[in-house]
């Protein structure tokens, strides 16, 4: 009869991660859930001195433990409990996180800021409005979240607890970094991804085969060479870029694509100013991929959509609506001292115009 294996005693180190790893999670979700049950009458440095406490008592045990090298402390029911308070804490977090979702308590976003531009959105209330907008996909994701967490309670499902949640945490980490949201939401994300990761290495064995290793019984293309083979796969990427290079790019005049400021407005000889919000004056130019243009008229309400073309420094506004449209917009652009501003003069029909357009910075689609 064979002898049971038994896994690997953990290094030292594993130990103090395994423990710093731990006491991190737990201390998060001590801080989360302390906020909502004490937060509105115990300080906030006492809870967060409370939470270095159990962050300080986990390192201090991981140190310990590494030093024993035999003895109880260094049997599997040590290494049991400290990976089972890390799945714990990770499963009630998310969890937590994901009963939020269903409901209503996050994505939240005020129904007077609705209303406003899009443009005067921070990254954050750009994601919550988005994400807000369907009930149904914060379900969605709410019940992922929850029902991850409980598979990630239970030996067998372990595994598969840690492959549901992983693409929803590496989306949120994505949407945390690159929307710019508060720097403590993306560092508990990453805390328990961290987590997750150190779960999902503990069947690295098991991921080695099914996901690197070739089933026997599957059958493989008969293609002998091997270089041949490699050009194969390796069309799926360059076959789409060549496609891609015959296509015109909407963005045909990168240097004039933007937003801008309109000053100097002039017509018939006329300086015109808007003086209150009653007055229709041109007052900001769109200029957008694809041809697309709007000229605003000190509103959002007073708006004229066009295509332009721009040869030779010549710029022609077709007009699409309103309806009756608009004259044909002739007007020629000169560069001033200011780099990015444009100065227009030209003909709205028969009647002379004059203005100046100045860029907004960071309201073009380039990425400058």
């Amino acid at each position: 009869m064979a002898s049971p294996t038994h896994p690997p005693r953990p290094s030292k180190g594993t130990k103090l991660f395994l423990c710093s790893l731990a006491g991190l999670v737990t201390g998060a979700v001590l801080l989360r859930v302390g906020r909502w049950v004490i937060g509105p009458w115990a300080p906030y440095a006492g809870l967060l001195t409370g939470v270095v406490l159990v962050l300080v008592a986990a390192i201090s045990y991981g140190l310990y433990w590494g030093r024993q090298l035999t003895g109880r402390t260094d049997n599997g029911s040590t290494l049991a409990f400290w990976q089972g308070l890390l799945r714990y804490a990770v499963a009630f977090d998310l969890s937590l996180i994901g009963w939020q979702k269903l409901f209503k308590l996050q994505f939240f976003v005020p129904l007077g800021m609705l209303d406003l531009p899009f443009s005067s959105f921070s990254g954050e209330d750009l994601t919550w409005a988005y994400f807000g907008h369907s009930y149904p996909y914060r379900c969605v994701i709410g019940a992922l979240q929850i029902g991850g967490a409980l598979l990630l309670l239970f030996h067998r499902t372990r595994l598969l607890g840690v492959l549901t949640l992983l693409p929803v945490m590496v989306n949120i980490l994505l949407i945390d970094y690159f929307y710019q949201l508060p720097a403590g939401v993306f560092w508990q994300a990453m805390i328990h991804f961290t987590g997750l990761l150190y779960l999902l290495g503990l069947d690295y064995e098991r991921l080695v085969t099914v996901f690197l290793r070739t089933p026997p019984h599957l059958p493989r293309l008969a293609i002998r060479r091997p270089v041949v083979r490699l050009l194969l796969r390796l069309s799926v990427v360059y076959v789409p870029l060549l496609l891609l290079s015959s296509h015109e790019f909407p963005d045909t005049y990168p240097q004039l694509t933007g937003k801008y400021a309109v000053r100097n407005v002039q017509f018939g000889g006329k300086l015109l100013t808007a003086r209150s919000c009653q007055d229709s004056v041109l007052t900001t130019v769109y200029l957008d991929i694809d041809h697309d243009c709007v000229f605003e008229f000190n509103d959002t309400k007073r708006r004229l959509f066009g295509n332009y073309t721009y040869e030779g420094r010549q710029l022609r506004v077709v007009w699409r609506r309103p309806t009756p449209r608009p004259d044909t917009l002739t007007a020629t652009l000169t560069p001033t001292a200011t780099p990015s501003n444009l100065e227009a003069a030209g003909y709205l029909g028969r009647h002379a115009v004059r203005f100046t357009l100045v860029k907004v910075p960071g309201e073009d689609k380039s990425g400058k």
